[in-house]
């Protein structure tokens, strides 16, 4: 694990509506001569005008005027301190309004306000990071809980959307900053030591959560956030990168909670032998074999399934790519939508191909 850097990840605001912030405000821009600062108050105005009355878009009076005017004392001040920005934004349900605005009619209204009230967690951020964002674009939940032990390296830049100023930061800070820079109101929880035995309840229940991520590596981990998700009647998602493709498993433990853990793909006897892993016992090839093993040899990809065999010998590591963690990032979104609208979702094993026979010209 790399040595992490301790990192502000979340913006500071600064309500010009009222008298506090205002003087807050005035006092934060004196100590801070440096900061830039992004005015569109009134360009974000005049887009929402258009959102609550379209027919306006045609109006000639309008027409070359993309700006209403603005008040000193009118939105927010929210300020990014890792990139030294200031920005001027609508009050919290105006931004959000227009924010989701080109989400109609595939969101409806009642479907958004559905979806805010919803608590998502993703445990495990190297793929939960594409979902993560993905859902707080949307504005799938109304709060995230986001763990990760782990810190962005470099060999991580093939797949993880950051920069190299972003090495060594956690990568829950890293998706964080993602989502506030987006949506400066959003509510995100941090477990920046990831998902341990002794907290996996905490992390579930406190408060509890919709729906359940889950993208950890830790093999253990992974059964026991499971029973605990089933015992508390929470759904499960996980989407695994197969080669160029996605494999997406569904537990729907909010309507049964006696289906078999990964809806029995998991077997017995590959159970046995994670459960019977002890800290500093069996070989790196032992580990490497189990974690193909858990993903069930016969759904691997030809390049992929050969790649194991190679790990430790002419790789390094098991390969994924971008557009595969892209790709489940948009499809963890869309499940994760679904199943928090009630819509009928059954539980089962999909599957996501970029590479194969749906691909045909038209």
């Amino acid at each position: 694990m790399n040595k992490q850097k301790e990192v502000e990840y979340e913006p500071k605001l600064f309500n010009l509506e009222t008298e506090a912030g205002r003087a807050a405000w005035g006092r934060f821009r004196e100590d801070n001569p440096s900061m830039r600062r992004v005015d569109t108050l009134g360009e974000q105005k005049y887009e929402l005008a258009l959102v609550r009355k379209p027919s306006l878009v045609s109006h000639e009076s309008l027409n070359g005027n993309l700006s209403l005017p603005v008040s000193p004392d009118e939105g927010v001040w929210s300020y990014f301190s890792w990139t030294n920005t200031a920005v001027r934004i609508l009050p919290k349900e105006d931004y959000e309004e227009l924010r989701l605005s080109r989400n109609r009619n595939l969101i409806t209204r009642d479907e958004q306000n559905q979806l805010a009230s919803s608590i998502v967690g993703v445990a495990g951020l190297n793929v939960g990071n594409p979902g993560a964002v993905c859902i707080a674009l949307e504005g799938i939940s109304g709060k995230l809980k986001l763990a990760d032990f782990d810190a962005l390296s470099v060999s991580n830049l093939n797949r993880f959307r950051a920069g190299l100023s972003d090495i060594g930061i956690n990568k829950t800070h890293i998706s964080a900053r993602q989502i506030y820079e987006v949506n400066p109101y959003a509510d995100v929880n941090l477990y920046t030591k990831g998902i341990k035995e002794d907290n996996i309840m905490d992390f579930l229940n406190k408060p509890k959560v919709d729906i359940l991520i889950e993208e950890m590596d830790n093999l253990k981990l992974k059964i026991a956030i499971r029973e605990k998700a089933r015992a508390c009647g929470i759904p499960v998602i996980m989407a695994t990168g197969n080669g160029e493709d996605v494999l997406i498993d569904v537990e729907r433990y909010d309507l049964d909670k006696n289906l078999p853990l990964l809806n029995g793909y998991l077997e017995k006897e590959v159970m046995e032998r994670v459960g019977g892993i002890k800290p500093g016992e069996g070989s790196y090839r032992e580990r490497i074999d189990l974690a193909r093993d858990f993903m069930g040899v016969s759904y691997l990809a030809p390049r992929l399934l050969l790649s194991f065999q190679e790990v430790g010998t002419s790789l390094a590591g098991i390969p994924q790519l971008a557009e595969s963690a892209f790709l489940r990032g948009a499809v963890i979104a869309h499940f994760a939508k679904k199943i928090l609208l009630r819509e009928s979702i059954a539980s089962g094993r999909y599957a996501i191909s970029l590479s194969g026979k749906m691909l045909k010209p038209i």
